[in-house]
């Protein structure tokens, strides 16, 4: 399994985390556990943010730099 399909999956089930969050913070009338679930649902949120650039840097082509400057194992 390459790198970007197991960051595809963990970027599809943190989605999941945030949506539940948000459904639950519709009903939700106690303050300290909506404000537990913004919390939390924010950090999804962050997290997906991330997943979403790496993701996108893996995908992308490489720069001409990066092939005359090729990183190599120095051991």
């Amino acid at each position: 399994m390459k790198e970007v399909d197991i960051l595809m999956d963990i970027l599809q089930y943190r989605s999941s985390n945030q949506l539940f969050y948000n459904e639950k913070l519709i009903n939700i009338r106690n303050p300290e556990v909506r404000q537990l679930f913004s919390e939390m649902r924010e950090d999804e949120m962050r997290a997906i943010e991330k997943l979403q650039q790496k993701i996108e840097r893996l995908n992308a082509k490489p720069y001409i730099i990066s092939k005359i400057f090729s990183i190599k194992d120095r051991n």
